[in-house]
């Protein structure tokens, strides 16, 4: 199975190809370039975020040797509305999956209105006619079966400016869904599909946030602030270009003072020409000040979202790598903490979560409800299989080589 995943970022645009074999996925291309036309969420200028848009996929496709058509899209968490929906359907038999399909499909047809889109739609249990309630109702015996379903939407609107702006750059969007969906699938595990947690993406322009219970998605919201606002503050601090505030950020300051070394000094030239020096205790203190305000926001904001205790955190987005980031979160949170890790051959960096996240979601909702469905020809996906084994080279050669340096 060949999918691939685009997530339109306010900074960056980030887009995925994966091969599953196996029951394992293999990145065979990505591509991370910046984004330009999209603000918070929101397209503000279409030729600017096209041009951005064709930037990564001709990526892609020259990286691959092939051209892609079908995507899997990663939507921005803004002006979304969460509601629990119910339907019923006649079996009379045993439960398939287009009986799932079926169902599933009725929760949203018989109580959506039309000026509304679903972006995301879960079952949360299934009832037989018996009062037998199943996560997975499939090879049970049945008259009819129900279905609580938790539904998210947004007006219509909204997404096909989304979907014209893909359309436009040739790709044909297969499934949309929430990034802080795909974020929670890279990096659920056992106990938090138990239990009722948090999905946190510190974005660069916004942060969203998603309250999941027993791994399935309730309801979310994003707050506008995100990693820039480190940029900006450095930046007017040190009075020096953005852009060299960013990489200061990224590659000199920690995120919590604690880890900082006020011995280490770099030298640079602000934007009056004037030489000056920066220690690294100084700048982490200014990035700490601000990573603790949002944070403390967040906060505010799981408060309002549910007013049950959770049991975890999960916390994914560039800004995470920072040394010192989950003793910040320490400090505000004391449930069980979760920083994303992604350590997959291709996509080593968070920013890549929501993208390989929602390719693992999109193909474990196939294998729920029996369909099976790959984004290209087998021609082309034989050429792939190829790449693949380029891939699985690769992996064999990074092995050793730590092998060696741990012996």
């Amino acid at each position: 199975m060949i999918y691939t995943s685009i997530d339109l970022g306010s900074n960056t645009i980030k887009i995925v190809v994966t091969m599953k074999n196996n029951d394992k996925f293999y990145v065979l291309a990505s591509a991370n370039v910046k984004s330009k036309g999209i603000k918070k969420g929101y397209i503000k200028d279409k030729e600017l975020a096209l041009q951005s848009l064709k930037e990564g996929i001709n990526s892609i496709n020259k990286d691959l040797g092939i051209e892609i058509k079908e995507v899997l899209l990663n939507f921005p968490m803004q002006e979304a509305a969460s509601t629990i929906e119910t339907a019923e359907v006649n079996v009379n038999g045993i439960v398939t999956g287009n009986h799932i399909k079926e169902v599933i499909s009725a929760s949203v047809l018989e109580n959506i209105p039309n000026e509304l889109e679903v972006i995301y739609i879960e079952p949360i249990i299934f009832e037989l006619d018996s009062g037998v309630q199943l996560p997975d109702p499939k090879g049970q015996e049945t008259g009819t079966l129900k279905v609580r379903c938790a539904v998210s939407t947004i007006e219509k609107e909204i997404l096909y400016e989304y979907l014209e702006l893909l359309h436009e750059a040739g790709l044909e969007v297969v499934d949309v869904n929430y990034g802080v969906v795909g974020d929670y699938f890279e990096s659920k595990n056992h106990d938090t599909d138990m239990r009722l947690g948090v999905l946190v993406n510190l974005g660069y322009g916004k942060t969203e946030i998603g309250v999941f219970n027993k791994g399935i998605f309730l309801r979310g919201t994003s707050i506008p602030e995100g990693s820039s606002k480190l940029d900006k503050d450095i930046s007017y601090i040190y009075k020096i270009d953005r852009k060299y505030a960013t990489s200061l950020k990224e590659n000199f300051a920690v995120a919590s003072s604690k880890y900082a070394d006020q011995n280490d000094v770099i030298e640079v030239v602000n934007q009056s020409g004037e030489e000056i020096k920066i220690n690294q205790l100084e700048i982490s203190q200014v990035v700490e000040a601000r990573l603790v305000e949002i944070i403390k926001n967040v906060k505010n904001e799981v408060n309002r979202l549910t007013n049950r205790e959770i049991s975890y955190i999960i916390v994914t987005g560039g800004i995470t790598n920072l040394t010192g980031f989950p003793y910040l979160l320490d400090m505000e949170f004391d449930c069980d903490k979760v920083i994303c890790n992604m350590i997959t051959l291709g996509v080593r960096s968070n920013i890549y979560s929501a993208s390989l996240g929602f390719i693992k979601y999109y193909d474990n909702k196939l294998k729920f409800r029996d369909i099976k469905h790959t984004m290209l020809d087998s021609e082309t996906t034989q050429k792939l299989t190829e790449k693949k084994k380029e891939v699985d080279k690769d992996s064999n050669i990074i092995n050793k080589l730590k092998t060696y340096k741990e012996s």
